[in-house]
């Protein structure tokens, strides 16, 4: 049974059984547990249990967007197939025709059955890494906020194939900052990162690939950091993706033990 939650307090002893478990941690979770007892104060959230008779078999949250027919889990704790299926049919069937998106523990074997049942889509396994020291910077690019005067070129250069696409940073001030690579008056790179969090992160970082390893991304990076001060800054990287891995450290960066994730998506 499926049962709809406004309070996470009778929940303690359930969510704490998950957390440090290597094969069954919630990634969104063990990142900032902040995801989930933070998610009922804001809008378009939902939280649900599984019901096993009395006995609680899971605990989910999502972010449901019905203008744009797109869902987020944003937390999924269950030790137990049936109970991720059951959820799943539940919000498939309330849900037709939505994009659904998951970001899962790539040890969870059980959520990853279900999802390839469901013949979604994986990426790489993917890991965090966490800024932790002040590294001098050795390139000396221009590097500068978003400002209208660069605005169509930074539309124009922007990755297409994404939630947060370039009219919708530039539409959430509240939330994100872009910083420009620029030579010669052309935007030849970017970062679109958060700064409203205790902890923030690059969404999207890209430069041309004609100034690829001249050193923009670090730059880029750096600049976001120094301007996020005293906060932290994260970043996702590909687990397999080992030049990302070494231009980050370079800045500063270092690996998150226990954060692995892979990022699964398919349509209801």
């Amino acid at each position: 049974m499926i049962k709809e939650i406004y309070s996470f307090d009778l929940y303690e002893e359930f969510i704490k059984s998950f957390s440090g478990n290597s094969n069954l941690a919630d990634p969104h979770f063990e990142f900032d547990n902040g995801n989930l007892y933070n998610s009922l104060k804001k809008e378009n959230k939902k939280a649900y249990i599984v019901l096993e008779g009395e006995r609680i078999a899971g605990l989910f949250v999502w972010m449901i967007l019905p203008d744009e027919k797109y869902i987020e889990m944003l937390i999924g704790l269950s030790k137990e197939e049936s109970s991720i299926r059951e959820m799943l049919d539940y919000i498939e069937n309330a849900y037709q025709g939505y994009k659904l998106d998951f970001v899962i523990n790539p040890q969870h074997n059980l959520f990853c059955n279900v999802l390839n049942s469901k013949n979604a889509k994986f990426e790489e396994e993917q890991q965090w890494m966490s800024w932790e020291k002040e590294i001098a910077n050795q390139y000396q690019y221009e590097i500068v906020l978003l400002t209208p005067e660069y605005e169509a070129q930074y539309i124009d250069k922007h990755s297409k194939d994404t939630y947060w696409t370039a009219e919708k940073v530039i539409n959430a001030k509240d939330k994100f900052r872009v910083f420009l690579a620029i030579h010669e008056e052309k935007v030849i790179g970017y970062v679109d990162v958060t700064y409203c969090y205790e902890k923030n992160e690059p969404y999207d970082l890209w430069v041309d690939s004609e100034f690829l390893d001249k050193g923009y991304e670090q730059t880029l990076l750096q600049a976001a950091i120094k301007m996020n001060k005293p906060k932290k800054m994260m970043f996702l990287v590909d687990v397999s993706n080992y030049d990302e891995v070494e231009m980050l450290e370079s800045i500063g960066f270092v690996p998150v033990v226990g954060t692995n994730s892979i990022y699964a998506t398919y349509k209801s």
